[in-house]
């Protein structure tokens, strides 16, 4: 009896091992080799992305070339007005960056004058104020993200090309790999299907979501709405930083209230926050979870350090990036008897498993 609960502690102990060695390598292999992985990683959501629509074309016009090229031509076509719209937007933005630097160094003087119970005292300090709200500091973090993105999307050929022959391979892959390894067919077999299924519902809920809570804040500030300087930029930044689980909805917001407290009066720029946060609740606790159902399945904790450790080694982009891979990661440890324990630690709730 001894004997058995010593092989299965010394088969534990070498499961761990392997794990912690391959985490090892992966983490490596996503440093030296990232501009192939990243590209890769890319061409892969994308397609799941694209899928969904292309299926829909398919089954009317019966032909792969055409559905394929339908929504990918309208994906660049997409993107490329968007670009547009963004640049203009931006460069107005920084156009109106003194006026609003002005703005906030009158409301600093005023409320460093007033009787806020205490709270004068922070107004009064210059440094922290600039530091925390500084017009400057918004333009900066803006532009980074956008740099940091732009260097995102110089990759499109390379994904494009990696696009291209999966497209190409996806009915021939699984005959190829079902002669090669016999064995394994089921097993691969029921991962891909699985994964197919969580990383569809993932992107095609995250798209819709991002889109939705983007088109919303755009309202909410525009000309219609409280007319904030770089309006069109803001919503832009809440689609693509809303790809960011926790985190994402959140960084977004920051830039437009800062820039809501500086242009506008105190109860208007309240109001305003209050509609951004009613936004995000609509859409990050009813919506969103609603149309991924519990297909997703990681714990906020792991979704966290995945945000983390992708962004320290490919940014921003990372942090796009990495809830998919770790989704993916999840159902193939959950396929291995030896490795079941560590997905179970990594799911939302046991009851999933």
């Amino acid at each position: 009896m001894q004997e058995f609960s010593k092989v299965g502690i010394d088969s534990k102990r070498t499961t761990a091992a392997s794990v912690a060695i391959v985490a090892l390598v992966v983490y490596l292999a996503l440093i030296h080799l990232q501009s192939i992985l990243m590209p890769l990683a890319i061409a892969v959501l994308l397609y799941f992305l694209i899928k969904p629509p292309e299926q829909m074309i398919y089954r009317k016009v019966n032909n792969r070339f055409v559905s394929y090229g339908s929504v990918i031509l309208t994906f660049i076509i997409t993107i490329y007005f968007i670009s547009i719209f963004l640049y203009d937007n931006l460069s107005q933005f920084i156009d109106e960056v003194p006026e609003i630097t002005a703005a906030f160094e009158e409301k600093r003087a005023k409320y460093a004058d007033a009787n806020l119970y205490g709270l004068e005292a922070i107004f009064s300090d210059a440094d922290l104020v600039t530091e925390l709200a500084s017009p400057s500091n918004v333009e900066t973090f803006v532009l980074a993200i956008l740099g940091s993105l732009g260097g995102f999307f110089t990759t499109m050929v390379t994904v494009l090309i990696f696009l291209l022959f999966i497209v190409l391979e996806e009915h021939t892959i699984a005959k190829r790999f079902g002669a090669a390894f016999p064995n394994s067919y089921d097993r691969a077999k029921k991962i891909v299907s699985e994964s197919t299924e969580s990383i569809t519902a993932y992107v095609v809920s995250k798209v819709t979501c991002s889109a939705g809570q983007a088109l919303v804040m755009t309202i909410i500030i525009s000309p219609i709405g409280f007319d904030l300087p770089g309006w069109f930029l803001f919503g832009i930044l809440c689609f693509l930083l809303d790809f960011i689980p926790i985190l994402g909805a959140l960084l977004a917001t920051i830039p437009p209230v800062l820039i809501g407290f500086i242009m506008l009066e105190p109860l208007t720029a309240v109001l305003m926050l209050a509609m951004l946060i009613g936004n995000q609740q609509v859409f990050g606790s009813f919506v969103e979870p609603n149309l991924s159902g519990a297909k997703i399945g990681i714990s906020p904790f792991v979704l966290l350090l995945t945000v983390m450790l992708f962004t320290q080694v490919w940014g921003i982009a990372g942090a796009i990036i990495g809830a998919p891979i770790i989704i993916i990661a999840r159902l193939i440890l959950d396929e291995n008897e030896r490795t079941r324990s560590v997905a179970m630690m990594m799911a939302n709730s046991v009851e999933e498993e």
